[in-house]
């Protein structure tokens, strides 16, 4: 009996250093984020940024992104097109501003502004594609910004609002991706936890 407390105390100590080293495994030096959105109208999109984990910041904006990737989807889940940005991003069109404290994307105001959002479509040149982007304005009924997602140059109000368009309102949200160092520790006590188990069980 004393011979099992004993193989049993190890192994919950080893378990223990394990799973501490583990944790503790750099990563690659970056704050990875999953995004994803899901519009009034079923439109939706998946996607992904990473930025430099030593940023010391509260808000993360494009100039402090290593990456940016978004796909969007129609309402069946059929692709409809996807974007990726390797930076610095020479669209000066694009806006993206993060909240690390509160892990949410600004999304409360105009496209042009520190609290909104825009994938970098240029209204002036593009006349094809995806736009997708906060707008507000009280003139046009929009008091509250809302996302839109357009494929067009029409208005973002019409007779048929909201109908008019691909879809419009829904939040972008980011939810952060475990670093490998504390996935792989969490296998491992995982692991360990079963041979404990079976150990009693003996």
């Amino acid at each position: 009996m004393k011979s099992i407390c004993n193989q049993i105390k190890a192994t919950v100590a080893i378990a223990a250093m394990t799973s501490i080293t583990l944790v503790n495994i750099p990563s690659a030096d970056a704050a990875s984020f999953e995004l994803t959105w899901l519009g009034d109208q079923s439109y939706s999109a998946k996607g992904k940024f990473s930025y430099d984990d030593s940023f010391s910041g509260n808000i993360v904006t494009q100039d402090q992104l290593t990456d940016f990737a978004i796909s969007f989807f129609n309402p069946e889940g059929n692709l409809l097109q996807n974007f990726q940005y390797d930076f610095p991003n020479s669209n000066s069109n694009f806006n993206f501003n993060f909240d690390t404290v509160t892990k949410t994307v600004l999304q409360s105001d105009n496209f042009d502004t520190p609290n909104g959002f825009d994938l970098g479509s240029n209204f002036a040149t593009d006349v094809t594609g995806f736009f997708f982007y906060t707008y507000a304005n009280a003139e046009e009924g929009l008091s509250e910004a809302k996302i839109f997602l357009k494929d067009d140059l029409s208005p973002e109000v019409c007779d048929t609002y909201p109908n008019c368009r691909l879809d419009v309102g829904g939040q972008l949200t980011a939810v952060a991706v475990p670093e490998p160092g504390a996935i792989l520790g969490l296998l491992v006590v995982g692991s360990l936890s079963r041979v404990l188990k079976k150990k009693l069980a003996l």
